[in-house]
């Protein structure tokens, strides 16, 4: 069982492995498409700047061209542009004769515009094959133009270079990036998200071998992710269960224990009549009437408990309530019934809004003042609340004191049993039981202070 747990845990950590690994390939895949993208569209850029150039020097070539003569002022300033632009060139007729060439516009040049353009410029021829471009007026073809470029020299390819290769720097540095980060995600939250899910696992497989003791985890974190919250919802089923399963052996053993004695007494009276040892039917019916009666209590403590576990096993949503105004209401049902005894019911707190689980808490404060009601014969019952700080926590708090019997020292640390009670006891044994399950499942305490002969104080704390 173990190896398989470790062998699927090791198939999900491979898999989620993978899956960032992936992400991992996507992110460079879209880097080199984004890299050629902007490449692309610089060559094209540059090459349609090129192009306009081109046709801007075929127009004023074609413009130089006046009633079948060149105007050689406007041609030779138009060859003079197109070393500017980059460009060395000449221009043939149409029978083939040379009309003019930007060797011929350099030596034109005075030393002063030469120095300049040699800055820039790898004077005088260009690099590469001419490539020649038809030259027309009014439809009819005059010539050709020749180009080819010039080696461009300082900022201007310099610049073009460095934008390429930074092209080039940005797929490797944003490769690295996200690749890395990727990486190192990919790794942090494989073991992020495999570690609690294992554990999961092997707690749900040692409930499945029947042991429920499960370790609650630690989580300090403000804000739970869905699997701090899976960890938790998983928690609370383990200790419904187990609950339910120590339930089920107290409630066993308890019912096997209470049902034996007054089915033995039953039998014993019938077989006493059957016998002829009593004569007297009366007393007989007295006697299992009494005895009937113990097992109708026994079934209704059942019940009690039954309900009080549908509390347990529900978790329910916290709501925020008035704890004054819900106080005084549990109070006020009881109130008649405290006060025909000749007690009084004292309620003291401020109006204070917590946030708690209102079915439970109404559980608490009834089956504390019900056990408080059944232990005072004289005096009273307070009841107080009030805000409560530990630890940098808020929460609240509220007490039950009464003015009854007490309890004995020795038997403080029993009182939480269920089925335990006092030998002149009337009722079931489940009421501060119930009443300190709940208050643990409210991940609240409850503490006792006992003077035999002058009563006890409940206290519970969220």
């Amino acid at each position: 069982m173990e190896r398989d747990t470790n062998l699927s845990v090791s198939l999900m950590r491979t898999k989620l492995f993978f899956a960032f690994i992936f992400i991992i390939l996507l992110a460079l895949l879209s880097n080199i498409i984004f890299e050629r993208l902007i490449m692309r569209d610089f060559d094209v850029f540059v090459r349609g700047t090129k192009e306009d150039h081109i046709y801007w020097l075929l127009a004023s070539v074609e413009g130089s061209y006046k009633d079948g003569t060149w105007k050689h002022d406007t041609l030779h300033e138009t060859l003079h542009w197109g070393l500017m632009l980059g460009f060395e060139s000449y221009i043939e007729d149409t029978s083939g004769s040379r009309i003019l060439s930007s060797t011929d516009v350099i030596f034109s040049m005075d030393s002063y515009m030469l120095h300049r353009m040699n800055s820039f410029l790898k004077l005088p021829s260009g690099k590469g094959d001419f490539l020649w471009y038809p030259l027309y007026v009014e439809g009819r073809e005059i010539g050709k133009l020749y180009l080819r470029p010039l080696e461009r020299l300082g900022a201007i390819p310099l610049k073009e270079e460095i934008f390429s290769k930074r092209g080039k720097e940005f797929l490797v540095i944003s490769f690295l990036i996200a690749g890395g980060g990727a990486l190192f995600i990919s790794v942090f939250f494989t073991v992020f998200i495999s570690t609690p899910v294992r554990r999961l696992t092997s707690a749900a497989e040692k409930i499945a071998r029947g042991e429920f003791t499960i370790q609650k985890p630690k989580l300090h974190r403000k804000y739970k992710d869905e699997i701090d919250r899976l960890t938790e919802t998983f928690t609370f089923m383990a200790e419904a269960l187990k609950r339910e399963d120590l339930l089920r052996k107290h409630l066993t053993s308890n019912i096997t224990h209470e049902l034996r004695t007054p089915l033995t007494i039953i039998k014993g009276n019938l077989e006493a009549v059957e016998d002829g040892v009593i004569s007297d039917p009366n007393e007989v019916i007295k006697n299992i009437s009494s005895e009937i009666q113990r097992m109708i209590s026994l079934v209704e403590g059942i019940e009690d408990i039954t309900r009080a576990e549908a509390s347990f096993f529900k978790r329910g949503d916290t709501e925020e309530i008035d704890l004054s105004d819900f106080v005084k209401s549990i109070a006020g049902g009881m109130r008649n019934l405290i006060e025909e005894k000749g007690l009084f019911l004292k309620t003291d707190g401020p109006s204070i809004t917590v946030k708690t689980y209102p079915e439970k808490l109404h559980i608490i404060v009834k089956n504390l003042l019900t056990n408080a009601f059944k232990y005072t014969d004289k005096g009273g019952i307070t009841i107080q609340w009030g805000k409560h700080n530990h630890s940098n926590t808020e929460g609240f708090y509220l007490y039950v004191e009464d003015t009854g019997k007490g309890i004995e020292r020795d038997n403080i640390s029993r009182i939480f049993e269920r089925f335990y009670k006092d030998k002149e006891s009337s009722g079931k044994g489940l009421g501060l039981a119930i009443a300190k399950e709940l208050t643990e499942v409210m991940e609240g305490k409850i503490e006792v202070e006992s003077t035999p002969g002058k009563g006890s104080k409940f206290t519970v704390i969220f």
